[in-house]
């Protein structure tokens, strides 16, 4: 998991962010003191953490305490109907882009600059998609409902 926190280390987006002044910190989804297990996007987002090394070495909430179980029931429900998206560029000449860490569910594709003919396969959480070599550049989005 990356959590994308501000200049007093509040974090502010889960996995991805068009943000760029936020910070990536890797925290260890698979570590035994992960701390966020179950949690919603939204509770994770009323906490400033310290990691180090892939461990949450600190966490408090920057929120009222009194409004966190609130946040994270409406946070799954938001949680439960807002699909995955992930978006990558295809560059002159490539055929085929790969996504790590898809869900399951289904999947569609949209290009920003391409009308031609494609693929998809899927072999666990890998999404390939397959097309006729690029002329020029093109974003890739993939949604999964």
């Amino acid at each position: 998991m990356i959590l994308y926190v501000d200049s007093e280390n509040k974090v502010r987006a889960v996995n991805s962010t068009t943000d760029t002044s936020l910070t990536p910190l890797y925290v260890d989804e698979n570590n035994e003191s992960f701390p966020f297990k179950g949690w919603s996007i939204a509770k994770i987002c009323c906490y400033m953490v310290n990691v180090s090394d892939g461990v949450v070495t600190m966490m408090t909430p920057y929120v009222d305490s009194r409004c966190l179980e609130f946040v994270d029931q409406m946070g799954h429900q938001i949680d439960g109907i807002t699909p995955y998206t992930e978006t990558k560029t295809a560059y002159y000449n490539e055929s085929e882009k790969t996504f790590y860490g898809v869900p399951e569910g289904n999947i569609e594709v949209f290009f920003d600059n391409y009308n031609g003919q494609y693929t998809i396969s899927k072999v666990v959480d890998r999404v390939t998609v397959a097309f006729d070599k690029l002329t020029q550049q093109t974003n890739i989005t993939i949604s999964v409902r």
